[in-house]
């Protein structure tokens, strides 16, 4: 998934570069208008070579010297991709607010928006955590869940934005990882013998998260958790519906030949 990011984005930041620019860049009607166009390609060079600080140097060096027009509009659109790609979230995500507090109406705060929640989903754990190879499912969840806010005012706001459908796909992807997470903290608890902790959280996970692949597994930890409370009748009947959800109609079943 991040890989088709980093490959789409970079498409589409470079077919933003060029929309609305080529005109002006191309028949250019003063020197002001043949300097920043100098500008603006010379840190499109440097972010399609890979060298991210130059780039974020050189537009916002443009943006210091023409605060206004097109180019510098773009090109805080850049940073905020610069950033990404850098692996700097945090200013990446900063950039995007910039922007959007700065250009409310402007059509390409639905990419604002967008940037801004790939960014949270890919903070990664950081320090000690990422040496000792975290699994993704346990980092905090935090910047997942304002990722998904992000991505859900995408989709509110922009239904038809060429984001949309990705948008989508993401908010998907962090049900299913803030599932997990909920399923990690609720063996912790069981684990320990909090057995009314552990229901509540398996409990948050059947209610909060329906349809995701850890269900069935929270479903037998509410279980464990009713029987380690000697309420047995309970556990009973959620692992009997355990089976009901498992159950194969007979008369579905094709016939073999």
């Amino acid at each position: 998934m991040l890989r088709w990011i980093t490959r789409c984005t970079l498409m589409i930041a470079l077919l933003l570069g060029t929309a609305g620019l080529g005109g002006c860049a191309g028949t250019p009607e003063d020197s002001a208008e043949v300097g920043v166009a100098q500008l603006y390609d010379r840190a499109m060079d440097s972010l399609g070579s890979g060298n991210y600080s130059e780039a974020i140097n050189r537009f916002e060096s443009l943006i210091a010297r023409y605060p206004f027009g097109d180019y510098s509009v773009q090109s805080q659109l850049m940073i905020i991709y610069a950033h990404h790609l850098a692996g700097q979230h945090q200013s990446a995500i900063a950039a995007a607010d910039r922007f959007i507090r700065m250009h409310p109406q402007d059509e390409n705060v639905a990419y604002a928006i967008y940037m801004r929640g790939v960014s949270r989903q890919s903070i990664g754990p950081g320090g000690l955590g990422q040496l000792l190879g975290v699994d993704a499912n346990l980092r905090d969840p935090e910047p997942k869940r304002r990722a998904f806010f992000d991505f859900q005012e995408l989709v509110r706001d922009f239904p038809d934005s060429e984001y949309t459908d990705n948008a989508y796909e993401r908010m998907e992807d962090i049900r299913e990882q803030l599932a997990a997470y909920e399923l990690y903290i609720t063996d912790f608890y069981l684990e320990r013998g909090a057995y009314i902790a552990a229901a509540n959280r398996a409990g948050r996970i059947i209610s909060g998260y329906p349809g995701t692949a850890v269900v069935d597994d929270a479903m037998q930890k509410l279980a464990d958790s009713y029987r380690g409370l000697e309420l047995y009748e309970l556990g009973d009947e959620v692992e009997q519906e355990i089976a009901r959800r498992h159950e194969v109609d007979v008369e579905d079943v094709p016939d073999i030949e």
